[in-house]
């Protein structure tokens, strides 16, 4: 299977961006997270839109009871996440250290390994160089099988 038929290319985030901006690409690419690249170039981190929320949107208490949440939570007076705020927020308040990648010449089960192994829906891609190519996803993977377009995985 042709991983870069399903390589969804994106921006990267740096040093400086603010949280609008890097939700926006990840928005824009429908990409569930970008890479964080250093000052050389290199990917140093992520920006996870999953970690993001759960660093700017949702109190800890909620998520461990969110099973036990109704419909309506408004009487319980949680304060309101204020988008202006949040949305020029730095960056490197929402970064995660970790950054899974492959090689672009990889095959899709050991990118379907990676993300089980690692628990996550998307990976980073690199060039032989380890330049950043995109960032391939679960669906993406889904897609290109369903589309018949490959043999095998």
């Amino acid at each position: 299977m042709n991983l870069a038929k399903i390589l969804i290319k994106t921006s990267v985030v740096r040093s400086g961006m603010s949280f609008g901006d890097a939700l926006q690409e990840c928005v824009d690419k429908d990409v569930p997270g970008i890479p964080y690249v250093d000052a050389e170039g290199r990917i140093a981190g992520r920006f996870s839109v999953r970690h993001a929320f759960r660093e700017c949107c949702v109190p800890r208490d909620l998520i461990l009871g969110g099973h036990l949440l109704g419909d309506d939570i408004d009487h319980m007076n949680l304060p309101e996440v204020h988008a202006e705020e949040v949305l020029s927020a730095p960056v490197e308040n929402y970064l995660l250290e970790d950054a899974i990648r492959l090689h672009c010449d990889s095959h899709a089960v050991r990118a379907l390994a990676l993300m089980e192994q690692f628990n996550t829906g998307y990976l980073f891609v690199t060039d032989a160089d380890d330049n950043y190519r995109g960032v391939i996803t679960r669906m993406g993977i889904a897609k290109l099988l369903t589309s018949r377009e490959c043999s095998d995985i």
